[in-house]
């Protein structure tokens, strides 16, 4: 399994003067494909690109080098791939980019100390890795008040499991995961915090878009606001995702403490087309982050030696995990009228999902008693670790 490790380090001028040279070579790349397509109606190919522009460059190595047409390419066929119906990689005028180096221009010293290759007879660049595990990829991109890495790498997993339960997982906007383990044991992963992240996020940018429409577009104070914005919420969207990471393991560790191997998680694809609950409501649910969140989960348990397995999650939530009969719920608890079952609404779903993975896998009863005890609650605090390696300070030298 791959990993990608993400971190800060301090601005260089070599860093500086690579990014910026890597940024000269994008914008040429761009400028020259859109021109020769434009004027001889002929699409130049990545192989051609190389050669003409990449190959024997003067400030970049030869395999970063490389590495800029084929971000462009990407793109090129990002936009393909999407029936070019979002904008084409036409931007030719980038003062940084992205530098990556592949694992032919990466070596892992036995000091812990990852060195990339550069142009014969200047110094290599060097960082401090915190893991014992040559990465694959190296990516340095230019980030205010420096510049950040991220590599990745392969990591082995380690069975940390130690029992055979199962466990069921519903993901949700007001309970980011409400998780059932069989035998009457419930938790629920608040998303509280993550909600007041994303209001405030709104109501930032709807503020700051407002101050950039009354200024002349192209103008210092302009330029100066539009800075400002992206900082703003890029420290933000750096917030969201380390409460995702930090809840995600928190479940997974919860997990193996109640000896589960097994998880069974709501396949909620698809969702964000079929709803339509008012302008409010829309935003909120499309900006759920279920997808990141179960992606998370799945990686963290897998690494712990946990199955991981994605259910069909229709009718979870309106299914009485005791008769079987089918329902909309009110509110946050589930009523059966028929038998009269009470208990969570989102523990209900996550019932039901381990059900049917249950039933497809062994003959284990899954028959719930009338009264489901109240999930017990975990809520977001910052001091949550979100890796079990302990972070050691990233330097670029």
């Amino acid at each position: 399994m791959y990993l990608t490790r993400k971190f800060h380090i301090e601005g260089t001028q070599q860093l500086e003067r690579l990014s910026r040279a890597s940024a000269e070579l994008w914008n040429d790349t761009c400028k020259w494909y859109w021109r020769t397509a434009r004027r001889q109606d002929h699409w130049l190919s990545k192989t051609a690109m190389r050669q003409w522009h990449c190959k024997g460059h003067d400030v970049l190595p030869s395999q970063t080098a490389q590495e800029v047409a084929e971000q462009f390419y990407e793109a090129v066929g990002s936009w393909h791939k999407g029936d070019r119906k979002g904008n084409p990689p036409k931007r030719c005028d980038k003062t940084y980019n992205v530098l990556r180096w592949t694992y032919q221009g990466v070596m892992l010293r036995d000091d812990g100390v990852l060195r990339l290759s550069t142009k014969r007879g200047e110094d290599s660049i060097l960082i401090d890795w915190p893991v014992d595990t040559e990465p694959r990829t190296v990516e340095i991109g230019k980030r205010p008040g420096g510049f950040v890495v991220r590599a990745q790498y392969e990591a082995e997993p380690i069975d940390r499991t130690t029992g055979n339960k199962v466990a069921g997982i519903d993901l949700g906007e007001k309970h980011l995961a409400a998780v059932f383990t069989g035998d009457r044991g419930a938790f629920t992963i608040s998303g509280g915090e993550l909600r007041a992240l994303r209001h405030y996020q709104n109501k930032l940018k709807a503020k700051l878009d407002a101050k950039i429409g009354r200024k002349e577009p192209g103008s210092n104070r302009w330029k100066k606001l539009v800075r400002s914005k992206q900082k703003q919420l890029d420290h933000i969207k750096g917030k969201i995702t380390d409460l995702l990471h930090k809840l995600s393991r928190k479940v997974v560790e919860m997990l193996l403490e109640r000896r589960v191997s097994a998880i069974a998680i709501g396949d909620t694809r698809g969702i964000r087309d079929r709803i339509d609950f008012g302008s409010q409501m829309n935003q909120r649910l499309h900006q759920w982050a279920y997808g990141e969140f179960a992606r998370m989960i799945e990686y963290k348990a897998k690494l712990a030696g946990v199955t991981v397995e994605k259910i069909d999650e229709a009718y979870t939530s309106q299914k009485c995990p005791q008769c079987g009969y089918r329902q909309k719920p009110s509110g946050r608890d589930y009523t059966c009228s028929e038998c009269g079952f009470h208990g969570h609404r989102d523990v209900v779903g996550a019932a039901n999902i381990r059900r049917k993975y249950v039933g497809e896998h062994s003959n284990e009863s899954t028959r719930l008693p009338g009264v489901m005890a109240s999930p017990s609650g975990v809520r977001f605090h910052p001091h949550l670790s979100c890796n079990s390696r302990s972070r050691r300070k990233t330097l670029g030298i």
